[in-house]
C-alpha cells in the first residue's frame, strides 16, 4: 500500500511536487484554501479582459523543459513557448526610452551608442553572468546543501575566490565597474526587484539575471502564464493526484516529533504519512504548528527580511498603445532613494519605479477587440498598511506618471476597467508574511545555503516547498524546489 502525502497549498511548487511524488508511487492530495489552483500564479477575467495575476516573465526555459521532460512532455510544444522580440522596453523619468532586444549583439551596439565602451562591457558582464548561471545550475540550485562535500568539485574550488567576491560584493558596486551611465546601470539592476531585494544589498552573484535577459531571452506561453499551472494540473490528474480547492488547513497535528495529518477549518481531519507545506512558510510555522513543533518561531522571522509587497493594477484600456511592448519598465531618477524607502525606511513612495505588461502585444485575445490589457506592479514596502484612500491615490499617481512617460497624457480617460490587489489582499488571499508579494528576499543571509532548507527541524515527516525555501523566488525556482524536496523525500521515505 502506497504512502499518503498531503500537500498544503496549490501553488506551482506544491503542484509540481505532487506530480513528482505521485509518479514515484505515492498517493498525493493537494489542499488549496482558495477556489483556484496556482497561488500567486493565478488568472482573472474582468469585464472581458484576461489577466495573469502574478508572475509575468518566462525565464530559464531549460528549467521548465527539464521538469516536464520527466513526464515525457515537451513543454515548448505543449504551451507554445515563443521568444519575445523585443524582450522589453524601458521608460525613464529623464532619459529617452531604451528597447532591449534579448539579442546580445544588438543590445551591445545600443549600449555603445549611449556610452563609449559600454557595448564591450555589457558583453563581458553578460558572459561572466552566464558563467555564474551555468555554475549555479550545475552545483547550487538543485541541492539543499545538506551534503556540502558534494560542492568540492574542481570547477567550484577553482572559482571559489571569484565566488566569494560575488557573494560579498553588492550588485550595484559590480555594475558600476562595467557601465557609468545611470540608465544602463538601472537596466542591469532592475531584476533585483523581482528577487525581492535591492541592488544595493543583493550579492553580485545575481548578475546572472542579466545572462537570462540578454543571452537567453524572455519567453511567453501562447495562452499566457496560467497555462503553465493548467498543464501541471492536467498532468497531475492524469497521474492520479487529487486536488481539493476551498479546503483551508487549520492545523498540522504533531505528536512526539511526527505529524499524523492535518485538521481543516471545517473541523474535518485527514491522516497522512508525509506532510509538505507549500503555504506561506511564516504562516505554516507560526499558525499551523504548536510552539513546540516550530523550527522557525516568531523570533526567527523578526530578524529576517521579506521581499517587496506590491500594488497590482488590472487595467483595461480602450484604443491602442503601440508605443508599449509586451514587457515595460519605468525607472525614476531617485533610484537608490526609492529602494531605501521600500527596504530601510518602510515608506510608501511618493514616486515609484513601475513594471507594466501589455499582454495584448502578444495575445490580442486577452482583451476585447480594440482594447489593450495592462497589468501594473508598483513595488511597496512590506508590513505597512494602506487605507483604501491611500491605495486609490497611489494608483492614480502611478497611472499619471506612466501616462506621461509613454506620451499618453489622457490614458486615465481611456480606462474602461480597473481593479486593484494590494498588500492587504496578499495577506488575506495567501496568508502572506508581512503582505509580501514574493516571499523572503534574496539578500546574502537569505540566499543559497543560507535560505530555509526544505525540511522541518522539529517534525520528522514535515517538508517545505516554494519561494521561501531553497533555492528561492520565481516560477523556475519553485519548480527546482519541487525537485529538491522530492529527492529528499524519496531518499528518506521510500514508497
Amino acid at each position: 500500500m502506497s504512502k499518503t502525502v498531503i500537500i498544503i497549498g496549490g501553488g506551482i511548487g506544491g503542484l509540481a511536487t505532487a506530480n513528482l511524488l505521485q509518479k514515484a508511487g505515492y498517493t498525493v492530495h493537494v489542499y488549496e484554501k482558495n477556489a483556484q489552483l496556482g497561488g500567486r500564479a493565478g488568472s482573472r477575467t474582468i469585464n472581458g479582459f484576461r489577466y495573469d495575476t502574478g508572475p509575468s516573465w518566462y525565464l530559464m526555459p531549460e528549467v521548465f523543459s527539464r521538469y516536464f521532460a520527466q513526464f515525457g512532455r515537451h513543454v515548448n510544444d505543449e504551451l507554445g513557448i515563443n521568444k519575445l522580440t523585443p524582450a522589453y522596453k524601458v521608460f525613464f523619468e529623464s532619459h529617452d526610452p531604451i528597447t532591449i532586444h534579448g539579442n546580445l549583439k544588438k543590445d551591445a551596439q545600443q549600449f555603445e551608442l549611449l556610452e563609449p565602451g559600454a557595448g564591450e562591457a555589457l558583453t563581458r558582464y553578460v558572459e561572466e553572468g552566464d558563467e555564474i548561471y551555468q555554475l549555479a545550475l550545475r552545483y547550487f540550485l538543485y541541492t539543499d546543501f545538506s551534503q556540502l562535500h558534494t560542492l568540492l568539485k574542481k570547477e567550484v574550488i577553482f572559482k571559489s575566490t571569484k565566488l566569494i567576491s560575488l557573494l560579498t560584493q553588492p550588485l550595484h558596486t559590480r555594475v558600476q565597474k562595467f557601465v557609468k551611465t545611470k540608465a544602463l546601470q538601472q537596466i542591469l539592476e532592475y531584476p533585483m526587484v523581482f528577487l525581492g531585494t535591492s541592488p544595493f544589498k543583493a550579492p553580485s552573484m545575481y548578475s546572472l539575471m542579466s545572462a537570462l535577459d540578454f543571452r537567453e531571452g524572455v519567453y511567453y506561453p501562447k495562452k499566457g502564464m496560467y497555462s503553465i499551472i493548467e498543464l501541471l494540473v492536467t498532468l497531475g490528474k492524469e497521474l492520479g493526484v487529487q486536488h481539493h480547492t476551498k479546503s483551508a488547513v487549520k492545523q498540522i497535528t504533531v505528536k512526539n516529533g511526527k505529524s499524523s495529518g492535518v485538521v481543516f477549518e471545517n473541523g474535518d481531519t485527514m491522516a497522512a504519512d508525509i506532510i509538505i507545506s507549500n503555504a506561506d512558510l511564516h504562516f505554516t510555522e507560526t499558525s499551523l504548528l504548536t510552539p513546540t513543533a516550530r523550527s522557525y518561531p516568531e523570533a526567527f522571522w523578526e530578524k529576517k527580511e521579506a521581499g517587496i509587497s506590491a500594488l497590482l493594477l488590472y487595467i483595461g484600456v480602450k484604443g491602442k498603445l503601440p508605443q508599449l511592448e509586451h514587457h515595460n519598465l519605468y525607472f525614476i531618477d531617485n533610484w537608490k532613494e526609492n529602494f531605501n524607502d521600500i527596504y530601510a525606511k518602510k515608506n510608501i513612495p511618493n514616486e515609484a519605479s513601475l513594471y507594466v505588461s501589455r499582454t495584448t502585444a502578444t495575445d490580442p485575445t486577452t482583451a476585447p477587440k480594440g482594447h489593450e490589457n495592462l497589468f501594473m506592479l508598483v513595488p511597496l514596502p512590506t508590513g505597512v498598511a494602506l487605507s483604501k484612500k491611500q491605495q486609490d491615490a497611489l494608483a492614480a499617481r502611478c497611472l499619471d506618471t506612466f501616462a506621461t512617460a509613454i506620451g499618453e497624457p489622457n490614458l486615465r480617460d481611456k480606462i474602461v476597467s480597473q481593479e486593484q490587489f494590494g498588500p492587504a489582499d496578499f495577506k488575506d488571499t495567501f496568508h502572506a508574511w508581512k503582505g509580501t508579494a514574493l516571499g523572503m528576499s534574496h539578500e546574502l543571509s537569505q540566499s543559497a545555503l543560507w535560505r530555509i532548507p526544505p525540511k522541518s527541524k522539529k517534525v520528522s515527516n514535515l517538508y517545505y516547498v516554494g519561494a521561501n525555501t531553497m533555492p528561492g523566488i520565481g516560477l523556475p525556482m519553485c519548480l527546482i524546489s519541487a525537485e529538491v524536496v522530492t529527492k529528499k523525500i524519496l531518499k528518506e521515505h521510500r514508497s
